[in-house]
């Protein structure tokens, strides 16, 4: 680790993804991070400063996984990249995954500032939404609306996936993400 304070981040992702975000002590943080639980406080005021953070980067982390090469090929490529890398990301059964599983929908993680950094880190996604609103290619919805109707299934197969409740193939997924594209066209606009 680079330094103590992403030594911690990471440790309280660990622990989180293990057990919990109701268990999570700056204790349990200070051992698994092998640091006195002093430290801790010299970089987050309190736990709930900690799980913010933590949230942050995470989201940070899947930005970047997702997001990269977002801006090659056509709408549809583009489209299809991004939601194969959600779904991918997604099944993955990595402490940042499961950690943000726990806090995403804390009342304290759904602040004004946190639903700011998404938009900022996401911003390629709506951008590709308006892109192809301004085209005429995907219906004239809120790119949230779009959001939900076109990606988050991408990731619910993935969560699915990775508890074990559902088999797949690939020419499954491909096609849940094909389907998942068409629902967003406008109807008889051709794809590639």
């Amino acid at each position: 680790m680079h330094n103590k304070h992403d030594l911690i981040l990471r440790a309280a992702e660990k622990i989180i993804a293990a057990g919990g975000i109701q268990g999570l002590s700056m204790q349990q943080v200070a051992n698994e991070a092998g640091v006195a639980a002093g430290t801790i406080y010299r970089y987050f005021k309190d736990k709930n400063e900690l799980i913010l953070e933590l949230r942050r980067d995470v989201l940070a982390q899947v930005a970047s996984a997702i997001l990269a090469d977002h801006d090659k090929g056509t709408l549809e490529q583009r489209f299809k990249r991004i939601w194969m890398k959600m779904h991918d990301y997604g099944k993955q059964r990595s402490p940042a995954n499961l950690s943000y599983e726990q806090y995403a929908h804390l009342p304290e993680s759904n602040t004004d500032e946190i639903r700011q950094l998404e938009m900022g880190l996401f911003a390629p996604l709506q951008q590709l939404f308006e892109e192809g609103i301004k085209q005429g290619l995907i219906q004239p919805l809120n790119p949230r609306f779009l959001y939900a109707i076109a990606m988050e299934p991408s990731m619910a197969l993935a969560r699915s996936i990775r508890r074990g409740l559902i088999e797949y193939d690939e020419k499954d997924i491909t096609l849940a993400c094909d389907i998942c594209w068409r629902a967003i066209l406008i109807p008889n606009t051709p794809t590639n």
